[in-house]
């Protein structure tokens, strides 16, 4: 992930539980907010609740995996915590990565297709 550095602090957890803007799908539940800052931070989260360590740390990587394939999408300089719901372990990477691109368009956090881009070189 390019520009983006993990969301470490309880504090920063809490403040985004709290103060964020909430969007709940079936897999996982998505919080965001501003941080002021020119680059995002990720916070990935899975209770106990979605299994035994192995079964959370393939969810994580599967919410790691459709964030990093929306990630040039996104705006910068916003804070997003991605919550594991328990139905999220018996699904495959390209639905978590389609309910998380319905999950930030709708919160207003993907940017707008811009039609001049030029990818050759």
């Amino acid at each position: 992930m390019k520009n983006t550095e993990p969301i470490k602090l309880n504090k920063d957890f809490r403040r985004l539980y709290y103060r964020g803007k909430t969007f709940a799908g079936s897999n996982i539940v998505i919080y965001a907010s501003n941080n002021g800052r020119s680059y995002n931070r990720l916070g990935l989260t899975c209770g106990k609740a979605i299994g035994k360590a192995v079964k959370r740390n393939r969810v994580k990587r599967l919410m790691r995996e459709g964030y990093r394939l929306l990630e040039d999408k996104i705006k910068t300089g916003i804070d997003i915590v991605i919550v594991a719901r328990s139905r999220a372990v018996y699904a495959k990477c390209p639905k978590i990565e389609r309910e998380l691109s319905y999950a930030l368009n709708k919160l207003g956090l993907l940017r707008k297709n811009e039609e001049n881009i030029n990818c050759s070189r």
